[in-house]
């Protein structure tokens, strides 16, 4: 089965929160995900699920990063946290 060409991009910087921040909203025609830790704080990622401290996929500060492409993409919500909050998450999307 060949993969749908990406059409649309969108970046967008969310701050995430010391409680579950969404990331990622749901999205069934998303093809592609790449989130980046621009931040100097290690943020925690749940799918579909909320985010908790120290649980669930860890992105490590400054630039640590987790990408979603065809063999593991995920189409629903991303969720976030970190320590102290108000740090920066960049996402990037494509569909």
């Amino acid at each position: 089965m060949a993969i749908a060409a990406i059409t649309t991009v969108t970046h967008t910087a969310v701050t995430v929160a010391n409680a579950t921040t969404a990331v990622a909203a749901a999205n069934a025609d998303r093809k592609w995900l790449l989130i980046v830790n621009n931040s100097d704080e290690t943020i925690y990622l749940k799918l579909g699920a909320a985010a908790v401290l120290n649980q669930g996929i860890r992105i490590n500060a400054a630039g640590g990063a987790l990408e979603l492409t065809d063999r593991s993409l995920y189409i629903g919500v991303v969720n976030g946290i970190c320590a102290s909050g108000g740090k920066v998450a960049l996402v990037t999307e494509g569909v």
